[in-house]
């Protein structure tokens, strides 16, 4: 397809996947939206151009090819990104995945399981990107921008979707990402790549949380960034949750010790 190809004149597909604002996005991701708008590109070249309805005329169309619901999400959701890109929002549609079962839930004695496997099995890299998502709920399309400097400074902002994303790293973990990088020589650029020095590709980080969760006896369903993400998220709702609790508790003793004072009393 000609690099200058447009579902909507004047925006090219290109320069929506290399906009500023989407530089966040890994290549995997850049590719898999590429494809995603070509095949939307050659659904209206048939069938006319984009209106109010035609993503969920899309939908069904490929719903009638027995593409899976996720399939068919992914590329509603590239189709929604570049739409709100050309500031056509009243092109865009909400979508759900009734269909696909939610993410099981990792436990915290499941996850550290995965450490504890991925370090007796000598799999450093794979035992700090596990505790990378579960500790920080990183966006796995962030994950490049996980650098050397971030790192040395215990944190920083990260950009998602054009958006501030501010990460820190718990004291111990910076020391043992330091450690990481003063073993691979690694003095700058991003912390996780492959050996030949490539981006991680989420493929195949999938399939090597997998086959962790295989070794940990783990649900292999929860072998994946999101779950991890999920377990951070969750951990950080029952904290605050406790937190609030607490926070209701002594502003009653305090109550409690005020009335005990001033309170209004028979006779007083």
């Amino acid at each position: 397809m000609d690099r200058n190809a447009a579902i909507l004149p004047g925006y090219a597909l290109e320069d929506f996947l290399r906009a500023p604002e989407n530089k966040a996005w890994s290549a995997e991701t850049r590719d898999t939206y590429r494809r995603a708008l070509q095949e939307l590109y050659a659904y209206l070249q048939a069938n006319g151009p984009p209106g109010r309805d035609t993503l969920a005329a899309w939908r069904q169309h490929l719903q009638g090819q027995g593409y899976r619901p996720r399939s068919i999400n992914t590329r509603i959701s590239a189709a929604n990104n570049y739409f709100r890109w050309c500031g056509r929002y009243d092109l865009a549609m909400r979508h759900s995945t009734p269909n696909e079962p939610e993410t099981p839930q990792l436990t915290r004695a499941e996850y550290l399981r995965l450490l504890c496997t991925a370090r007796r099995k000598g799999e450093h890299r794979l035992y700090l990107l596990v505790k990378l998502f579960a500790t920080t709920g990183l966006p796995l399309q962030c994950l490049p921008q996980v650098t050397v400097p971030l790192v040395r400074a215990g944190g920083g902002t990260l950009q998602l979707r054009g958006n501030a994303l501010p990460l820190t790293l718990a004291p111990a973990f910076q020391q043992e990402l330091l450690d990481y990088c003063r073993e691979q020589c690694l003095a700058a650029g991003p912390v996780f790549i492959t050996n030949r020095g490539q981006a991680i590709n989420r493929s195949n980080l999938c399939r090597r949380l997998q086959e962790l969760c295989r070794d940990a006896g783990v649900d292999e369903a929860k072998g994946n960034p999101r779950a991890l993400r999920s377990l951070y998220q969750a951990t950080q709702a029952d904290i605050q949750a406790r937190m609030d609790l607490l926070l209701r508790q002594a502003y009653d003793q305090l109550l409690q010790a005020e009335q005990s004072t001033a309170g209004w009393e028979e006779g007083a």
